[in-house]
């Protein structure tokens, strides 16, 4: 046995080896010959197709080889013809009849593997036809039986090897039938097999009950016909166009493409993933391929007009080239990682080697798998869209609750400036009608400053209390408290003791050695850079003789002695203005010519509450007030519209569709009318693409309803209407409601109550049956085949 070629004159669409497999015949549309096999090389016997003006008999789809008598052999044309050939004749026509049974492309033709005078042929017109040849004259002979599939298209029969009257048929839309010769009206059996078409069946030669199946979902499937199971699954890269099993094999399958790939694959349908053996050495699409009586040698026929002889041996393995490293990353970020090993590789056992070399076995050779996953704690991105979808609110409670619940949402899935944006939404529209900046903030807040007003209202006699003219008690709104602790308490022991000229009420000497500590250490860059720095009296603003504060300063100044003035020197009356003040924290480099105006409306500048009886000091920043000090400019409030409008299209531009249209929805005509509208509307399309892809429908469903585009809105009335066809007479139904029009009868009566269906009602794509959403339940919990009886087996998940 060895590597063989042989080169046509075409391309060859089939072949078909004899009985003895000493001769093949290899037929297409300009190619029909037989050839025999010797071990030197293919020898062509006979060329059928002689002559240029050769009719389109001699164009054949498939040829079949009688498996008793040689000397007969069937074609299918491609003019719906079954041809019968008689390849013993000296002359050089060799048919001997035509059959014109079929009236459209015949796709295949097989004899009876022990009744020699039994030919099945299916066509495109979705009928099988069988032939006898055991009549007298066989010119006159037509078909015997008809066997009617219901479908577009017969893509294969074969005759059951292992029952003498039962065949198998695939058809185009996907289903697998099985019949009976002496039964023709009806198929004994029927199931789903591929989500396509179904090219090609094989029945193994040794397990009765296995058949095999491949089509156009790139799949090849063996099926257990006493389950009606899929037994084992192979993928394939490209639609598979022809199967056939290895002899003495009982696992392995030849396959070859439709489309694309020009090998041919023996698969091992335990490792369906990989293939056990290829041959590569076809150069165009594969279209036959035939076991030569054992499991070593295989013959092919391509488009590239060659026809091959294969020795198992020359295959190549893909498994010895496989990666023993694979990585598989799923959407939820997580990793598999799996490693094999095959036995003594990179191990240091020994390896005992015999004097006679042992045959290599064709069987996997067995390895350690060690797979290890790596979980991702994280959420994908995936995840967090997903999750954010599903909890997001837009409607149906008040604007803070809808943002305290996103707010929430996103920040449980780590999206914690998003969060953020849902609290400041919440800040800024959240709150109620004619509530400003400043009263949100707390412009106007009780505490320390309302107990400083009562104080001074009610107790003039205290500390805030002065017999001088020019001095004025100011409490309120109106001051401003911004002022160190120490100093005030500087403020209130000078006042102690220059004024009354004694201690009583006042602090004691104890009390001074702790306010000069205080002083010393609470002299910063701080304070001096603030002004209120203790090496000078503090810059008064306006009227010096209306200043409430004067004295403060003046008894500041003139208890610690600075600029070089006598203390002792001062009386009540004095003016503040004898003492030059530094104008500046630093003394600057060059003069300052340009001076601002000092705001002189602004009357105080602090505010301190003093009690002399516990000599403490209570002071609250109360900076905001400025916002509504009476006599000053009123500032206008701000409502953070803008910004938010900035906000919506940056996180556009950074590719967050979902906060920007939730965002839409919830505040409505707040911001709506200060967006684009074409930009509204592209970033809605996006949205719902998005959720679409991860198939959230409700979600979608009430985005496209509350959008403000009409485009958005009318999109939830397209692919609402889903046709469907009669039960009965399959024909498509033209009214929106469950009458026929064409057989006068209701389709939509269930199956096992027969009554018409007023709800839910589900039916199968392969058979049309169908019923009651929880009948079709119940009955599909106990059987697998349709509950009409019509042999179905029907897919219900």
């Amino acid at each position: 046995m060895r590597h063989m070629t042989l080169l046509q004159d075409g391309p060859i669409n089939t072949l078909a080896l004899n009985k003895e497999c000493n001769k093949v015949v290899v037929a297409g549309r300009n190619v029909f010959r037989v050839c025999e096999i010797e071990d030197t090389g293919f020898v062509e016997r006979d060329n059928i197709r002689t002559g240029k003006n050769s009719n389109l008999n001699f164009s054949c789809n498939d040829a079949s080889w009688n498996p008793v008598d040689e000397q007969w052999l069937a074609t299918a044309a491609t003019n719906g013809a079954v041809v019968l050939w008689n390849i013993h004749k000296s002359i050089k026509l060799k048919q001997e009849t035509v059959f014109y049974d079929h009236k459209r492309t015949v796709n295949k033709v097989t004899f009876h593997s022990q009744d020699p005078n039994l030919l099945l042929s299916g066509s495109q017109d979705g009928t099988i036809k069988c032939f006898d040849f055991r009549r007298q004259d066989i010119s006159k002979t037509t078909a015997v039986t008809t066997f009617v599939s219901n479908a577009e298209s017969v893509r294969d029969v074969q005759f059951n090897p292992h029952q003498q009257h039962g065949f198998a048929a695939v058809t185009e839309n996907g289903t697998v039938q099985l019949w009976d010769l002496r039964k023709h009206d009806k198929c004994n059996k029927q199931f789903t097999g591929h989500s396509g078409p179904i090219f090609t069946c094989d029945w193994h030669p040794e397990v009765r009950t296995w058949l095999a199946t491949a089509g156009r979902d790139r799949a090849v499937k063996v099926w257990d016909l006493s389950r009606s199971v899929p037994e084992y699954t192979v993928t394939t890269m490209a639609s598979v166009g022809r199967i056939k099993w290895r002899p003495q094999k009982t696992y392995h399958i030849a396959s070859c493409a439709l489309v694309i790939d020009s090998s041919i694959h023996v698969w091992d349908i335990r490792r369906p993933y990989i293939p056990h053996a290829s041959f590569n050495d076809h150069k165009d699409i594969t279209t036959g391929i035939a076991w030569k009586g054992g499991p070593d040698v295989l013959l092919s026929t391509s488009k590239d007009s060659y026809l091959i002889q294969h020795v198992f041996s020359d295959a190549e393995r893909p498994t010895e080239k496989a990666n023993p490293i694979c990585v598989a990353y799923n959407s939820k970020g997580s990793i598999t990682l799996a490693s094999a090993l095959h036995p003594g590789k990179g191990s240091k056992s020994k390896i005992s080697v015999s004097a006679r070399k042992s045959k290599e076995s064709e069987d996997f050779p067995s390895i350690r798998c060690s797979i290890y996953v790596f979980e991702n704690q994280r959420p994908t991105p995936a995840h967090i869209f997903e999750e954010c979808a599903r909890n997001y609110v837009v409607t149906g409670k008040s604007l803070s609750d809808i943002c305290e619940n996103n707010a929430a949402v996103a920040w449980n899935v780590g999206r914690h400036h998003t969060a953020t944006t849902w609290k400041m939404i919440k800040l800024l529209f959240g709150c109620s009608a004619g509530t400003g900046v400043g009263e949100a903030s707390g412009g106007n807040r009780p505490g320390i400053l309302a107990a400083s007003r009562e104080e001074s209202e009610t107790s003039p006699g205290d500390c805030g209390k002065d017999s001088r003219p020019g001095t004025r008690h100011q409490s309120g709104s109106n001051m401003v408290a911004n002022v160190d602790t120490s100093l005030v308490m500087v403020g209130i022991s000078n006042q102690a003791t220059n004024e009354r000229g004694d201690t009583s009420g006042g602090v004691s000497e104890e009390a001074e050695s702790e306010v000069e500590d205080i002083d010393s250490q609470e002299r910063t860059l701080s304070h001096i850079a603030s002004g209120f720095h203790f090496n000078s009296s503090d810059f008064l603003f306006g009227d010096v003789e209306t200043d409430p504060l004067r004295d403060f300063d003046v008894l500041n100044s003139s208890t610690f002695g600075l600029n070089g003035v006598d203390p002792a020197a001062l009386d009540g009356n004095q003016s503040a203005n004898a003492w030059p003040l530094p104008n500046e924290a630093f003394q600057p480099r060059h003069e300052i010519k340009d001076r601002s105006v000092p705001p002189e409306h602004f009357t105080s500048r602090r505010f301190a509450e003093t009690r002399i009886e516990t000599q403490t000091v209570e002071v609250e920043d109360q900076t905001s007030a400025l916002l509504c000090l009476p006599g000053t400019h009123v500032m206008s409030s701000w409502n953070g519209v803008s910004n938010v409008v900035e906000l919506l299209y940056h996180l556009a531009d950074e590719g967050d569709v979902q906060t920007v249209v939730t965002m839409i929805l919830v505040l409505g005509e707040r911001i709506i009318p200060l967006l684009n509208e074409n930009a509204i509307e592209h970033w809605f399309f996006s949205y719902l693409n998005s959720l679409s892809q991860f198939r959230l429908w409700n979600t979608a469903a009430l985005v496209s309803k509350m959008s403000p585009c009409g485009s958005i809105q009318r999109l939830s009335h397209r692919s609402t209407v889903y046709c469907t066809n009669c039960n009965l007479c399959r024909r498509s139904l033209q009214r929106s409601g469950w009458l026929c029009d064409a057989c006068k009868s209701i389709t939509n009566t269930c199956s096992l109550c027969h009554l018409v269906v007023r709800g839910l009602y589900v039916w199968c794509r392969g058979c049309s049956h169908g019923g009651h959403l929880v009948h079709i339940m119940e009955w599909f919990k106990k059987n697998e085949a349709c509950p009409t009886g019509c042999g179905h087996i029907c897919e219900y998940d």
